[in-house]
């Protein structure tokens, strides 16, 4: 499953930094309403916004000193981003990436281009929920608890603006996140409205996940029996495969572009659940990387046995196979929770879940004029109950489409224009 999985990722990545079409003033609806299919092919060619400015992304190291780097991890003890800077005075605008993103992913990349072309200095940051994050920037080394999470990326955020106004002027800070990264933002302007280091002039949601644990406890049942009709989610993935090589077998592709992708989606069948389970593998392969990256740095014994240090000569599959089967409900209970007891975090299990949520900061977000929304009412990854939230929250603050899924339609024209308004 891992091998034949990697393959469809390395190319649905490959469709994510394919050349970008610009569409023209007559531009189509969106045309996926099943969110799940959304999700998974994104936006179609001639429906992309194309940046009208485009800058050299320079890549980045931050090394933080006195730190403890398992061996294993040897080429991850700096932590990398990346900015793209005007060549003169300008605003600043910091990204945060989704759960389990690093800084330079296709998502990354092409938001950082389109507010790099509205005039932004850009600078990109992984999820804390990445291996590189954790392994050179996390304070605790597990990630999943927001409020400690989001004190890392504050103070890295920190650092990053010395680098910038080092190299050119900043005219005033701003924040902006997709998915788990959305949520991140709106914690980070809650930080920062105590705190007063960014005094962030905007903070834009995009797609935001509302709560973290409701989130990812609903791809944990899209691999339940129930979801899949008993079939097993290797089983589903392999068809998922078998489509794409008979697909990529029977055409004549001279190169993978959006174009490829799109064509792609009329040929794959399948149905709504096993959507759900391709999405959901994606989750739990990051949750995966993210659970042996914390038990390896803190010695935690879960599944790499505690007295066994890796090096980079150890095979780690048998590790992610046992890891691959781990519920993020599992990960909370019987890992992350216990270790916040043993840190001294106060609360019960339903209070920390709760420190995770928009909604544990909800009046802080209603009054906060800065805060805005760009988003779809079908996202998968939100309840009914979710979208309800957002529009109460936030109001006119909030554009959200009624279709796109899951960063579906990030790169669509109408959705990029309501990004460059909202957060102007």
């Amino acid at each position: 499953m891992a091998k034949r999985f990697a393959a469809l990722l390395l190319f649905f990545s490959a469709m994510t930094f394919a050349p970008i079409c610009l569409a023209g003033d007559g531009v189509d609806p969106y045309p996926f309403t099943d969110p799940y299919k959304a999700t998974v092919f994104g936006t179609p060619p001639g429906m992309i916004y194309k940046p009208q400015k485009l800058g050299f992304v320079a890549n980045k190291s931050l090394s933080i000193k006195n730190r403890h780097i398992p061996e294993i991890f040897w080429y991850a003890e700096d932590l990398a981003y990346s900015m793209v800077l005007q060549k003169k005075s300008a605003p600043l605008l910091f990204l945060v990436a989704g759960t389990g993103a690093k800084y330079d992913s296709g998502k990354m990349r092409y938001l950082a281009q389109v507010f790099f072309s509205q005039g932004y200095h850009v600078v990109c940051l992984s999820s804390p929920t990445h291996f590189n994050f954790i392994v050179s920037a996390s304070k605790y080394a597990a990630a999943g608890y927001v409020p400690h999470d989001v004190e890392d990326l504050y103070r890295v955020m920190l650092w990053c603006k010395e680098v910038v106004e080092k190299r050119q002027p900043v005219e005033n800070i701003s924040v902006a996140g997709y998915s788990l990264g959305g949520l991140h933002a709106a914690f980070l302007a809650h930080l920062d409205s105590q705190r007063g280091d960014f005094n962030f002039r905007k903070a834009l949601l995009i797609n935001p996940a509302v709560d973290l644990y409701e989130s990812a406890l609903r791809f944990d049942t899209w691999m339940s029996p129930k979801n899949t009709g008993g079939e097993k989610p290797v089983e589903i993935i392999d068809r998922f495969f078998r489509q794409f090589a008979e697909f990529y077998k029977t055409r004549e592709l001279e190169k993978l572009d959006s174009e490829v992708l799109y064509q792609l989606s009329d040929y794959v069948k399948a149905t709504d659940s096993e959507y759900r389970v391709l999405i959901a593998t994606t989750f739990r392969i990051t949750a995966a990387s993210m659970i042996f990256t914390s038990d390896v740095c803190l010695n935690a014994g879960y599944v790499v046995p505690a007295d066994k240090a890796l090096t980079k000569y150890d095979p780690l599959l048998p590790y992610m196979n046992v890891l691959a089967q781990v519920r993020f409900e599992d990960y909370f209970n019987e890992y992350l929770y216990p270790y916040l007891q043993y840190l001294g975090v106060a609360g019960s299990k339903e209070e920390v879940i709760r420190r995770c949520s928009l909604k544990s900061i909800g009046g802080y977000l209603k009054s906060a004029g800065k805060i805005v929304v760009v988003g779809n009412e079908d996202d998968p990854i939100l309840s009914d109950g979710d979208v309800g939230f957002l529009k109460e929250t936030f109001g006119d603050r909030a554009t959200l489409f009624p279709h796109g899924g899951h960063c579906g339609n990030m790169q669509y024209v109408d959705f990029v224009e309501a990004m460059i308004k909202m957060i102007r």
